[in-house]
């Protein structure tokens, strides 16, 4: 539905906050708006008043897209208002309001809403030793009717056709043992002994066979497709190393910080004050003394510190959410922003009310700062960077922050601190950190004045409107003030890389399938092992394919792969796209010879298809594991799907074959289960076949 105005949210108005993890499988909450227009004029007892229009796409499976027009008309009132939608308009099927009260208008239902269409039918599944034993049943009947016929061969025809005919089957029905028809029973006791051993181990509790005539197919896999957010990763962020330019702190020494933090309040309650105090001084006359220009240069390290903790704790999309008993919560659609509010607020730099025009924080001198917000320019995975424009009240001065990734942020910062900001980020990044570069600059009023002018002209035009948009954002990021880089840890599942670590050595190939972005994704892949961590070395190097959909590059790329052995590939979900519309056979023949790939920004349905085309093109058994919803379709579709129970609930245990409460459980599963079990069906079919075999030959001599 298209949500047009929200009540009782407890949040800033028009907004309000979604849960979509059995979307998406991403645990934390979304952020979506209403209609503008709507949230400040509509009354619903005046719902006779207006008319509304609403053009939207035809329905899709892309969880990711939208695009509509709602016009508004008011009666007795000529003018038509036109109000854009997006994404950030719509709640799907499946997501759950986190807030109190929305009103909306639904535009797909049934087999047209996203979730529907990105679901398949379940299939029966069959074990590949049951086709085996079907395919040797098939050769035994053959052999049993050669041996009759020569027998009777052997022991000479009668005048008779009938005669003949009856001695045939009377060898047939004496050799008949050949066929092994107790087999089938047999083998179903032992596949239920097998998952009996299974559900009642003390060393995997918990786990539940759903599916108890595939046990042997686990000893046989040999391709893992893994989701990432509940499965790999526990989706709980970390701070764990803050670089700036003179100082590197971890977790372990942040009191430090929370002392020159104190002292720096106790001093001023906003950011730069000392650089407001120089510009404010040079608008008056030239500045002579050397010491003020060295100042000017290289700042003090308590105040940059203080800056950055300041930055941490306004230059995000957090709101915070006060219980009944006055405990403050976090919530934002990133885990990252979360985790650096957090750390600002054990450091006594705590955010307390956030509005859409308001940021108020309370800092370690116990004193309240409050900030306007001016302007706010959201992360995207296009710009890879968030910024924000505010107002200090109580000292009037204008700052814009910028944070983002390295190799965005790093064009924008002063020429010195380039060389810093790579060598920092390449450190952290090889720890398996996830990495933020964050900075700021001061703004004179009439500067800002100009470039408000210039910035409401881009929103409101028609006509390439967010080219216009990031042109006139683009003045302001230059020149920036490099403050330091922020490494946090996506916590994994509990000896994740050990696990994947023994898989690989089995001779399993792991692919991971996220719906995630590719810098988070490779992040965890790093720490968990599935990219090995000196992957940037010659030996081994990541090989990207992201951020086009120019069906030639892709091509040559692919083609480029082909050339690189012991590459790991990482490709977003637009080239995957293609790869699997128009390069299918090419895109299979590269991405197999490689250890490992990494799928971002997957829908449910291109999970699936991944599973499936890698069935078609390999033949080997194939396994799926997940958490959500969202893994529902690739676990059905692959020849054995194991499903984790964790906080995106049951959906994907309860359609999965296997299912297990942690991942380090996988190990034990297919290792010494999988094997044991293929081991035990394996003699007894060796056995039963064996056994009507040499009876019959015992026949046949006689």
């Amino acid at each position: 539905m298209v949500i047009l105005k929200t009540y009782d949210t407890g949040i800033s108005s028009g907004s309000l906050f979604l849960r979509t993890d059995q979307l998406d499988g991403e645990t934390d909450w979304k952020l979506r708006k209403s209609v503008p227009y709507i949230q400040n004029n509509f009354v619903l007892e005046n719902l006779n008043d207006f008319n509304f229009y609403l053009v939207v796409d035809p329905p899709t499976k892309y969880i990711y897209e939208f695009k509509g027009i709602l016009e508004i008309e008011k009666v007795n009132v000529p003018k038509a208002i036109c109000e854009p939608l997006g994404l950030e308009n719509t709640m799907w099927t499946n997501t759950i309001l986190a807030s109190k009260k929305v009103i909306g208008i639904v535009i797909y239902t049934g087999i047209e809403t996203r979730s529907q269409m990105n679901t398949s039918s379940p299939r029966s599944k069959v074990g590949i030793l049951d086709l085996e034993i079907n395919f040797l049943s098939k050769i035994l009947f053959a052999i049993m009717v050669l041996l009759s016929l020569g027998v009777l061969v052997l022991k000479g025809f009668a005048s008779s056709f009938v005669t003949n005919l009856l001695q045939f089957f009377r060898f047939v029905v004496l050799l008949s043992s050949i066929i092994p028809i107790s087999l089938k029973v047999n083998i179903d006791i032992s596949k239920v002994v097998n998952s009996l051993f299974i559900n009642n181990n003390e060393l995997i509790p918990d786990t539940i066979v759903r599916n108890s005539t595939l046990p042997e197919e686990l000893g046989r896999v040999e391709y893992i497709f893994s989701d990432k957010t509940g499965t790999l990763t526990k989706n709980e962020m970390v701070f764990k190393r803050l670089s700036t330019e003179i100082d590197k702190f971890t977790h372990e020494n942040l009191d430090e910080i929370k002392l020159i933090l104190k002292d720096e309040c106790s001093k001023g309650n906003a950011p730069m004050l000392d650089l407001l105090k120089l510009q404010r001084k040079s608008t008056i006359g030239p500045i002579k003394d050397k010491e003020e220009i060295k100042k000017i240069i290289r700042r003090d390290r308590s105040k940059v510190i203080r800056d950055c903790v300041s930055a941490m704790a306004l230059c995000n999309n957090v709101t915070p959410l006060t219980a009944e008993d006055g405990q403050i919560t976090y919530q934002a659609s990133s885990p990252d922003e979360v985790s650096l509010v957090e750390l600002a607020n054990s450091l006594d730099m705590r955010l307390i009310k956030r509005t859409d025009n308001e940021i108020i924080l309370r800092n370690s001198s116990d004193e309240q700062e409050t900030y306007e917000i001016l302007a706010n320019f959201p992360f995207s995975s296009e710009t890879k960077r968030m910024g924000i424009i505010l107002k200090n009240i109580e000292n009037d001065h204008i700052i814009f922050f910028l944070k983002g990734a390295e190799n965005v942020i790093e064009k924008f910062v002063k020429e010195r601190y380039v060389g810093h900001i790579k060598e920092n980020c390449e450190e952290l990044a090889s720890m398996g950190l996830r990495t933020l570069v964050l900075t700021q600059k001061l703004i004179t009023d009439e500067f800002y004045k100009s470039w408000s002018i210039r910035y409401s002209e881009a929103k409101a035009s028609l006509d390439n409107r967010n080219e216009n948009i990031l042109k006139v954002i683009s003045e302001l990021e230059n020149n920036m003030e490099f403050l330091c880089i922020t490494g946090v840890e996506d916590l994994l599942q509990d000896e994740v890389a050990d696990t994947l670590e023994s898989l690989k050595k089995a001779g399993i190939k792991i692919w991971m399938l996220t719906g995630d972005k590719v810098e988070t994704a490779t992040c965890i892949a790093i720490s968990a092992g599935i990219i090995p961590a000196n992957a940037r070395n010659k030996s081994q190097k990541i090989f990207y394919i992201k951020e086009t959909e120019d069906f030639e590059y892709i091509k040559s790329q692919l083609e480029l792969l082909k050339t690189k052995s012991e590459s790991i590939l990482i490709i977003d979900g637009g080239c995957l796209e293609i790869c699997l519309n128009q390069l299918e056979e090419l895109f299979f023949e590269v991405s197999l010879k490689c250890p490992s790939v990494v799928c971002c920004r997957c829908s449910p349905t291109q999970k699936a298809n991944i599973v499936r085309i890698t069935k078609k093109y390999t033949g080997k058994r194939t396994l799926s594991i997940g958490d959500g919803g969202n893994d529902v379709a690739m676990i059905q579709e692959a020849h054995l799907g194991v499903g984790i129970v964790g906080k995106e609930g049951k959906q994907a245990s309860l359609a999965a074959d296997y299912s297990i409460t942690k991942f380090m459980h996988l190990k034990l599963l297919i290792l010494w289960f999988g094997r044991q079990s293929y081991k035990n069906t394996a003699l007894i079919a060796n056995f039963v076949i064996h056994r009507g075999l040499i009876i019959s030959f015992i026949q046949v001599i006689y």
